[in-house]
């Protein structure tokens, strides 16, 4: 694309038009196109930020001013071909404003306490137990009144000496901590209601809470313990499962075999082996039994587990086997860190608070609320009421309180009917997916009310915030000038006949220099060189990216779980590297029958040709028994190898340069004088030669050396739809500029560019 219409592209994304409310008739006019007024204030706001943000210079005014004619000029052909009223406009638009307008519909204020206080609290852990009592969102007055009044006693019996751990077993409804006294363990930041965590942190170490209610019920908890943060690990785990209906049989099995791979690691054999052979955990075994996800004691499995990981000192350093819910554990340490500073943690917290819904409530409650208060919100209490009164109630659609207004909104009125309408609709949304659930009249009503109210803000944010009108704005004409631009220029520069016409009537534009076709190398060292050349001697080259093998078991080709979650990483890998290749090796334990060796390659190229990857890019080879790994773990050496190996010289200039940067350039294509100092150094004759130069070693063959000639239009098609493009371009600007005269203030201008 031509450096215009990259430029007009630039524009797209930077202009700002300013919407200031000025009088355009009393203010002199900078630009007339048409009809339309272009202020001083709108070009000028639009020239400083482009000047501050160095896309254009003080030096190039004239080619700015040039392109924001003509990008103005693009806007307003399409305006009048009235491509802004179109449905697909009208609906991009709608889902931009919609995107936009999210952060305008929260209450920063809030928003940045909640995550300053979010990483206050991660500073500490927290101990509980509770006493839970669960009650229905949608639970009657007296119901919830009674639920309420049985927390209420059950805490004065505590504080009348009772203990709490046996009120708990007696009386909570929880299932996973009854049994436990309400013992939690301790709690992790985020991992429950923002009400519950919030009553933990402030209840002080040894106090009993007053009863609070969370969506599911009502709680009452002891602050056991509290203690500074430890941080987190990243953990390994040996893991042999017991099923929860276990017999005494195969429990006793399970511990004897995790005392078995303790035995090993006790012994010094590495744990990515013993995890390998012993390991019941599909997803870790093959991976060192590594966890994917950092770990606080909070979200361990229980305390016991937490302290005996969080007592590991040394990386790599292990537990005695612990018993969970999940069967037996070895857990090695990976890593440990601290908690971060508030500046590296503050984006992961602000993207985890406003994904809590309980958070969420938190903050659009209190944004709803200042909103009533900036609007005018008013309520009537009796047509409220009578709502409330009617809400199950039959009704044919001409009664009378249907019309009243509920409540008024700057005096916008929300009727009664249309309350109604909203609970239907909704209604009928969430049976779709599933999620409907008894509500209360009172609970229909606050979302309604909260969807009017916010629905007002939005619908005003134009006249609000002035950032929030020019970006709209903005988006607009970008649009509009993408769209004509595309239909005008773009699509029709994509027509091959046309371009074959174009190619020869200007074919004398078209030409080769003398060029040769030549293979380049330079490295910093000698040594260095001799490994290249001959890695480099022909494509495709070897790479030194690893894959792991593919295990299978004794005789067999079919793919486990963990094989078919390598072979789609796999996958994706070729899928994103369109230059590499592929080499499969198949191989077999001397026990193994003859052909699985084949059979598993084969299996593996059959499963990559049907994701998409071409034959001609994967290498099937059969070493059969030939190669054993092992000769004590046989299952190691019922495998098959993954090579990669690339067409791309520049895969293997990243892969030398990586490990010393600067070290290896290499490129193989056709060169022109004046492009590469060391082939304007080299005599053009074809073959090989060796040469020193400022301190590189160069190796050059050239393999063909052309004199000038007209390029074909294969050749030159690239460059030809550019110039097409620009041709094109030019003659619509033209067309528009004789439609739509052009008026330019040159006082206003001079004024503005100086």
């Amino acid at each position: 694309m031509t450096y215009t219409l990259r430029l007009f592209y630039t524009l797209t994304a930077c202009f700002l038009f300013s919407t200031l409310a000025v009088n355009a008739q009393k203010e002199p006019y900078a630009i007339k196109i048409g009809n339309r007024i272009i202020t001083p204030a709108e070009l000028s706001q639009t020239y400083r930020k482009l000047l501050q943000s160095d896309s254009v210079k003080k030096d190039n005014t004239k080619e700015f001013l040039d392109n924001y004619i003509n990008y103005n000029l693009m806007v307003y052909a399409a305006q009048r071909m009235g491509k802004d009223t179109t449905k697909a406009f009208r609906e991009e638009i709608s889902g931009y404003r919609k995107e936009l307008a999210t952060p305008y519909l929260v209450d920063k204020i809030v928003l940045e306490k909640l995550i300053q206080e979010t990483y206050e609290r991660m500073r500490e852990e927290v101990r509980v137990a509770q006493v839970f009592i669960p009650v229905p969102n949608n639970a009657s007055p007296a119901d919830t009144m009674a639920a309420y009044d049985d927390v209420r006693t059950l805490r004065l019996r505590i504080l009348k000496g009772e203990p709490f751990d046996q009120i708990a077993k007696n009386y909570s409804q929880d299932a996973k901590t009854a049994e436990k006294g309400g013992d939690m363990g301790f709690i992790a930041v985020l991992e429950n209601h923002y009400t519950f965590e919030s009553t933990a942190y402030n209840t002080p170490k040894g106090e009993i809470s007053l009863p609070f209610r969370t969506d599911k019920g009502f709680h009452l908890i002891k602050v056991l313990e509290k203690r500074s943060s430890r941080g987190k690990v990243k953990l390994a785990h040996i893991l042999v499962s017991v099923p929860a209906n276990a017999s005494a049989e195969v429990a006793a099995s399970a511990k004897q075999k995790i005392e078995e791979a303790y035995n090993y690691l006790k012994k010094n054999e590495p744990f990515e082996g013993v995890c390998r052979v012993f390991s019941t955990d599909p997803k870790t075994k093959d991976k060192g039994g590594v966890l994917s996800r950092w770990y606080e004691a909070g979200t361990l499995i229980d305390e016991k587990m937490a302290e005996a990981v969080f007592a590991l000192k040394d990386k790599g350093e292990y537990t005695p086997p612990i018993q969970t819910a999940l069967g037996w554990h070895i857990f090695r340490l990976v890593d440990k860190k601290a908690l971060l500073k508030f500046e590296e943690l503050a984006q992961f917290i602000r993207e985890k608070v406003t994904a809590d819904a309980s958070r969420g409530a938190v903050i659009k409650g209190n944004l709803v609320r200042k909103l009533k208060k900036d609007n005018n919100f008013q309520e009537s209490i009796s047509v409220k009421q009578e709502a409330f009164d009617s809400f199950y109630k039959d009704r044919v659609g001409s009664e009378d309180y249907l019309s009243k207004a509920i409540f008024t909104i700057n005096q916008s009125p929300s009727t009664v009917r249309e309350f109604y309408s909203f609970v239907t609709k909704l209604q009928r949304q969430l049976a779709k997916i599933g999620a409907l659930n008894d509500k209360s009249e009172r609970d229909w009503y606050n979302l309604f009310v909260e969807d009017r109210i916010l629905r007002y803000e939005e619908s005003n944010l134009e006249i609000k915030y002035p950032e929030f009108r020019t970006d709209i704005q903005d988006f607009r004409y970008g649009i509009l000038q993408k769209e004509i631009l595309n239909e005008t220029v773009l699509e029709k520069s994509l027509d091959s006949l046309a371009q074959i016409r174009y190619f020869n009537q200007n074919s004398q534009g078209y030409q080769y220099t003398n060029r040769v076709l030549a293979k380049l190398i330079t490295t910093d060292r000698k040594e260095t060189m001799e490994q290249v050349k001959t890695v480099l001697a022909k494509a495709p080259y070897p790479m030194n990216r690893r894959f792991p093998d593919i295990y299978f078991e004794k005789d067999k080709s079919d793919f486990s779980n963990d094989t078919q979650k390598m072979l789609y990483d796999l996958t994706i890998i070729m899928t994103r590297n369109r230059d590499f290749t592929i080499e499969i090796t198949g191989n077999s334990d001397p026990e193994e029958s003859e052909s699985i060796s084949s059979q598993r390659a084969r299996k593996i190229v059959n499963y990559l040709i049907n994701k998409g990857i071409s034959p001609m890019r994967i290498i099937e080879k059969d070493d059969g028994k030939y190669k054993p790994v092992s000769k004590t773990e046989r299952s190691k050496n019922m495998r098959a190898g993954v090579k990669f190996f690339s067409n791309s010289m520049e895969d293997v200039v990243k892969r030398f340069n990586a490990l010393k940067p600067g070290s290896l350039t290499a490129e193989e294509r056709y060169f022109k004088k004046g492009e590469n100092e060391y082939l304007d150094n080299a005599n053009w004759v074809v073959g090989e030669s060796n040469s020193e130069n400022k301190g590189r070693h160069v190796w050059l063959n050239i393999q063909k050396v052309e004199e000038p000639r007209a390029k074909t239009f294969k050749e030159a098609r690239g460059q030809v739809m550019k110039d097409y493009q620009k041709v094109l371009f030019d003659n619509w600007i033209n067309q528009l500029k004789s439609k739509y005269p052009i008026d330019i203030n040159q006082e206003e201008i001079k004024r503005i560019l100086d």
